[in-house]
């Protein structure tokens, strides 16, 4: 495979830095997304692009940073927009800029930054168009494999959250016709359940800890450390941002995590996203991280007292008092640093409690979900593997994509609705577990095995 020598502004038809967009325009939801300098900002309701490019991070820590765009969407000045010339491939031109590390251009400034005309100077090596294309197809194949991965564990993910809020916000669990309701600390319950408090259901805790980069006779023990930043990643089964590091064995041995073991974040938080954030460990987390883990030191590790609640519930109880801010009466802020009030959260905190049989019924559905979002994670882990060894062989010529190449991967579904349905049965109860839209839904997503755009 042949190679040219180009400058990088020799490949674009339009190499130019977006527009401005104030603040207020921005918003969580809208018709158009907006790129800046770190990714994706927001949403709003006014673009000023439409079509195919490859967009370059100009500003912010993550400057240098290349994605592939094809929509209509808003770019700030803070993003390049590089629009291919007929003689290019803007997804390989994505992988390509990727290689080349801009972020090393952005020089030592308290604002890191990239210039448009030093970046048009540097120069790149560049397959033909044919082979841009093939090496971008093959490797588009693998990206849009994980995306969809990605699609459906989000909406498992929510099918657990609306299956929690069916059965213990709503109170519509099986059997809830024939129950009556009673006064409680929190409000109307059903008879039967309890309000305890944290400190009645968490038998052990202890702080996190951080070790040290490097192996030595003092920090012998090798352990990955999950820390509050990686919560929204381990949730959803990418272990890949979990840094490995070196700890002394007393500090290990006490704080090795186990089995449905929960992490709080304890402290780093700010008005936007406070503390109290909370995951569940899972088999499939231990498995994949070796049983050789910790929680970092803004964090504490709970273990629960199972014989009185359901790891499983209790996860799920902890985001209801997240997503409601109802955690927001245990912060404590002191030099714009939120941090979570602990001993105070053990004392007053509450807990509802279900009855045992309807919190093992509803931990034995949510299994099932986390069961799939485990498979799920997994199989992403091997396909960014995969991908990952392929590029640079790719990239490089040192494989061959000059014959014709088939897909190098396909997904297609494995089973009938009606089977995949009831895999899903005791989870699909018509008394307030899944729907059937619920399924149909997520059923939809498994069979999807688009693998262009």
């Amino acid at each position: 495979m042949e190679f040219y020598t180009y400058r990088i502004g020799e490949v674009f038809d339009r190499f130019s830095s977006g527009k401005n967009i104030t603040e207020e325009k921005i918003s969580e939801s809208g018709n158009y997304p907006v790129y800046g300098g770190n990714g994706l900002r927001g949403y709003t309701e006014i673009s000023n692009f439409r079509g195919e490019c490859v967009l370059i991070g100009r500003q912010g820590a993550k400057c240098g940073n290349v994605r592939y765009f094809k929509g209509e969407g808003y770019m700030t000045d803070h993003a390049i927009v590089g629009v291919c010339k007929s003689n290019h491939n803007a997804k390989f031109m994505n992988y390509a800029l990727s290689s080349l590390n801009l972020n090393r251009l952005s020089g030592q400034a308290a604002q890191p930054g990239l210039s448009v005309g030093m970046l048009k100077k540097q120069k790149i090596l560049l397959p033909s168009l044919e082979n841009q294309t093939k090496i971008a197809t093959i490797v588009y194949q693998y990206n849009n494999l994980i995306e969809n991965n990605n699609k459906r564990i989000k909406i498992l993910e929510q099918m657990a959250e609306n299956l929690y809020k069916e059965w213990f916000v709503r109170f519509r669990f099986p059997g809830h016709e024939k129950v009556k309701f009673v006064d409680s600390a929190i409000g109307l319950i059903p008879e039967g359940f309890a309000v305890l408090r944290m400190k009645d259901v968490i038998d052990d805790y202890i702080g996190g800890g951080w070790g040290n980069d490097d192996e030595d006779k003092n920090y012998p023990v090798g352990a990955f450390v999950i820390r509050g930043t990686d919560f929204p990643n381990v949730k959803k089964g990418d272990l890949s941002t979990c840094p490995f590091r070196y700890h002394k064995s007393s500090n290990y041995s006490a704080r090795q995590l186990q089995l449905n073991d929960i992490i709080l974040e304890v402290s780093g938080g700010t008005a936007e996203q406070p503390v109290g954030r909370a995951i569940i460990v899972t088999e499939n987390t231990l498995k994949r991280l070796r049983n050789k883990v910790i929680c970092a030191s803004f964090c504490k590790m709970l273990r629960l007292n199972t014989k009185i609640i359901q790891p499983n519930y209790f996860i799920y109880w902890m985001n209801y008092l997240y997503e409601t801010r109802i955690i927001d009466r245990f912060q404590l802020q002191s030099t714009g640093i939120i941090n979570f009030k602990f001993e105070y959260f053990l004392r007053k905190g509450e807990v509802l409690l279900p009855t045992p049989e309807v919190m093992k019924a509803f931990a034995c559905n949510i299994q099932q979900l986390k069961n799939q979002i485990d498979k799920l994670a997994e199989s992403n882990q091997n396909l960014i593997k995969q991908r990952d060894m392929l590029l640079p062989r790719l990239m490089s010529g040192k494989l061959d994509v000059g014959e014709k190449q088939e897909k190098v991967l396909e997904f297609k579904p494995k089973k009938t609705f009606i089977e995949f349905k009831n895999e899903f049965k005791a989870a699909a109860r018509k008394d307030g577990g899944l729907t059937e839209q619920d399924l149909e839904e997520l059923y939809k997503a498994y069979c999807d095995d688009s693998l262009d755009e």
